[in-house]
C-alpha cells in the first residue's frame, strides 16, 4: 500500500491510525510490533483489538529485528522510474523471531537469497520515511 504522493520520488506508505506508533518508532530507528497483554500473541499488522482473543490490551514492543525468510520474489523490472533505479531488488515475507511476519525488502544478491535463511533488519531512508530492509546474516 502506497500513497500516490511522493517525496524525493519514493512513494510514501499509507499510514493507518492503528499503526502510527510503528511509523514513529521507525523514525526513531526502532522496529516495533504489538503484543497482546492477555493471550501474549504477537500482533501484526497493527490492530485496535487482538485478532486472536479480542482483547484491547495491546501494547507496542521493540522487535529484535531478526528472523528468517519465509517467501520472496526478485523484481527485475521496477513499477516506477524510482524503483527501476534499484533493480533487481527482492521483497518478501520475513518470519520474525518475535513471532510475527513482516513484508519488506530483502537486500542481497538474488542468487544468495533463499527461504529459511536468517536475516537482520537495517533502516533505509526512502523519501521522508525510514523503512526496514533485511540483509542476510548468520544469527541462527
Amino acid at each position: 500500500m502506497t500513497d500516490t504522493h511522493a517525496s524525493n520520488d519514493w512513494p510514501q506508505p499509507y499510514r493507518l491510525l492503528d499503526a502510527e506508533p510503528y511509523w514513529e518508532a521507525l523514525s526513531d530507528e526502532r522496529l516495533t510490533f504489538q503484543r497482546c497483554g492477555d493471550c501474549e500473541e504477537a500482533v501484526w499488522p497493527a490492530h485496535s483489538f487482538c485478532p486472536y482473543c479480542g482483547s484491547a490490551a495491546l501494547s507496542w514492543t521493540q522487535s529484535t529485528g531478526s528472523g528468517t525468510i519465509y517467501s520472496y520474489s526478485t523484481i527485475m523490472r521496477g513499477p516506477t522510474p524510482v524503483w527501476s533505479t534499484i533493480v533487481p531488488y527482492t521483497v518478501g515475507f520475513v518470519q520474525m523471531d518475535d513471532g510475527y511476519t513482516l513484508f519488506a525488502q530483502i537486500d542481497g544478491e538474488p542468487d544468495a537469497i533463499a527461504i529459511g535463511k536468517p536475516v537482520t533488519m537495517r533502516l533505509v531512508q526512502r523519501g521522508e520515511q525510514k523503512l526496514p530492509v533485511f540483509t542476510m546474516t548468520d544469527h541462527q
